[in-house]
């Protein structure tokens, strides 16, 4: 009797632990469940960071993330206040640095050193400039390699993912063209960045056959008219365009000529120089931002500064906007899609040109002579100033090019 006893509390027990398990288990599923949606619901954010003339863009998935890009030397506290400070930022699984010219790089060794980094992405280019080697001393420094991507090569960023494209070729001594194009993919999102490749390097990106589409793209080399030809942004498509480039710049970024085929494809604009840093947040299937799209397309520089565009029935686009001393102005300025001129309605009657503070030339950076668009001697630079500010430097027309004088 008393063994039987025995036996049934055991028989008891057993199902009691049996149910227990099952209790368990049916907890720990649970728990897992929530926590992938709360993982899912942390979603995608694409941070362009305002550092000036430079790029910078710090991508966020869940606990993961990767910065492309580090802006300049100088803009060493900003990067890492916004990394550490703003976004409790202190492991990075990928730093990339496109390409090793000093407004993408200047402070990648700073990073480096001040961040847990998973993996270094660079291009097989060298150069023999200070801060590449500062950056390589950084790598060095915290045990890390370098893994040079090779295009077609897939990554894993928690749940989204990036694809490099490029560089495709040997580009010799041309640094801009060796920059790594990536696409960073989350669900139906997709974000394209291309460093500062020429058109000529977006040629070889487009004919090596990937897909290139994406709903948001990185304007390459700061919204250069040398980037963003018509055959990269056909092939991208892309909704928003970002440009990152620095209030003032002396080299007129973004060009005209870029904001031209921006606004041609349909495409709305934010930019760092008008509206400082922009972040992007996608659900895997839309995309919200920090600020409403920039209504400012006019060029970089310091000169005129256009606040709103639209398309008139004529085909011609509309400017109104205020000069960058603040004094507001009212006046309607008509230029055609295809031309980076501006012509003035309230220019002289007598002969129909602008005011030279509105007219825009060329200059170089160390020439004594001003340009018309297209002249050879822009070859090796070209900045896009105003008639008044290239006069006011002492520069003198082209007798090549015969600009406005």
């Amino acid at each position: 009797m008393h063994n039987r006893t025995n036996e049934n509390n055991q028989s008891v027990t057993k199902r009691m632990f049996s149910r227990f398990m099952i209790f368990l288990a049916m907890l720990l599923l649970l728990i897992s469940a929530g926590s992938t949606a709360v993982m899912a619901a942390d979603g995608l954010e694409v941070h362009f960071l305002d550092v000036g003339q430079g790029d910078c863009t710090l991508i966020r998935q869940g606990d993961h993330a990767m910065l492309i890009d580090a802006g300049r030397e100088e803009d060493k506290d900003t990067i890492l206040n916004y990394l550490l400070n703003t976004e409790g930022i202190t492991s990075l699984d990928y730093v990339v640095g496109t390409h090793p010219h000093e407004d993408h790089i200047g402070s990648l060794d700073s990073v480096i050193e001040s961040l847990n980094v998973g993996e270094v992405l660079l291009p097989d280019v060298i150069t023999t400039t200070r801060t590449f080697e500062q950056v390589l001393t950084a790598i060095d420094s915290k045990g890390l390699g370098i893994t040079v991507p090779v295009p077609g090569t897939s990554y894993p960023l928690g749940d989204a993912s990036f694809s490099v494209f490029a560089p495709v070729g040997d580009y010799g001594d041309d640094l801009n063209n060796w920059s790594i194009a990536l696409k960073v993919t989350y669900g139906e999102s997709d974000f394209l960045f291309t460093g500062d490749a020429e058109a000529s390097a977006e040629q070889d990106i487009v004919s090596a056959g990937f897909d290139l589409s994406a709903d948001v793209f990185q304007a390459g080399h700061h919204g250069s008219d040398t980037s963003n030809s018509n055959l990269m942004l056909d092939s991208v498509n892309p909704a928003f365009i970002v440009i990152s480039c620095g209030s003032g710049n002396s080299y007129g970024h973004p060009n005209q000529e870029a904001l031209d085929r921006f606004w041609n494809h349909g495409a709305k604009i934010f930019r760092t120089d008008a509206q400082g840093t922009i972040v992007a947040s996608s659900d895997g299937t839309s995309i919200s931002w920090s600020t409403e799209p920039s209504e400012n397309w006019a060029p970089g520089g310091a000169s005129f500064s256009v606040t709103t565009r639209t398309a008139g029935s004529s085909g011609n686009i509309s400017y109104s906007g205020s000069d960058s001393s603040g004094t507001s102005g009212n006046d309607s300025y008509a230029g055609s899609d295809d031309s980076s001129g501006i012509s003035g309605d309230d220019s002289p009657a007598d002969n129909g040109q602008a005011a030279s503070s509105e007219i825009q030339v060329h200059i170089t950076e160390t020439g004594s002579k001003y340009h018309s668009a297209g002249c050879q001697y822009l070859r090796s630079s070209d900045i896009i100033v105003t008639l008044d500010d290239a006069k006011a430097r002492g520069l003198t027309p082209c007798s090549k090019c015969n600009p406005p004088q």
